[in-house]
């Protein structure tokens, strides 16, 4: 696309980046809401899976995406969810709020854990699952199996019409 025999779009943008020391008047803030209307456009277009997510995730970082992806619509934030898993059932999806849930948990298998590197030989010591703190086992509460513990007594906020009575 092209206005007035100017250059596309993507030319146009590539020489602004280029021509960036020459114009100090553009602040990293601008260029931030420049990268996230065509996150937005990418969100919201077709065609997009978890790894291209990721990519565009790690290429724009993760608070320009996580803002736009929090921007979006139910619709669109169910659409996208519908997209990138199509045997989602309907109650994981049924707020924006569920459906951005659910696309996070989606690309976190996308993403690569980093391995464990040990500093002094510079290699892969094990696996991340490896690493982890071995469980331990939960301690018995004593007293007899009868009866469960009560729950702690919280104060009641109401305390009824009569404690407003001053006559």
């Amino acid at each position: 696309m092209s206005f007035a025999g100017g250059s596309p779009g993507l030319n146009a943008v590539q020489a602004l980046i280029e021509a960036q020391g020459t114009f100090p008047a553009i602040a990293d803030k601008d260029w931030a809401a420049a990268a996230s209307l065509i996150v937005k456009k990418l969100l919201t277009s077709a065609g997009q899976t978890a790894e291209s997510l990721v990519a565009l995730r790690s290429a724009v970082g993760a608070p320009i995406f996580d803002t736009q992806l929090k921007t979006l619509s139910h619709h669109q934030a169910r659409q996208l969810a519908r997209r990138l898993d199509k045997a989602v059932p309907d109650l994981e999806v049924s707020t924006a709020r569920a459906a951005i849930a659910h696309i996070l948990i989606l690309l976190v298998p996308a993403i690569p854990e980093p391995a464990a590197i040990d500093p002094v030989t510079d290699h892969i010591t094990a696996e991340p699952e490896a690493l982890a703190e071995p469980e331990t086992a939960e301690a018995e509460t004593p007293g007899d199996g009868d009866t469960p513990p009560s729950p702690p007594a919280a104060p009641n906020p109401y305390f009824g019409r009569k404690s407003f009575r001053t006559g």
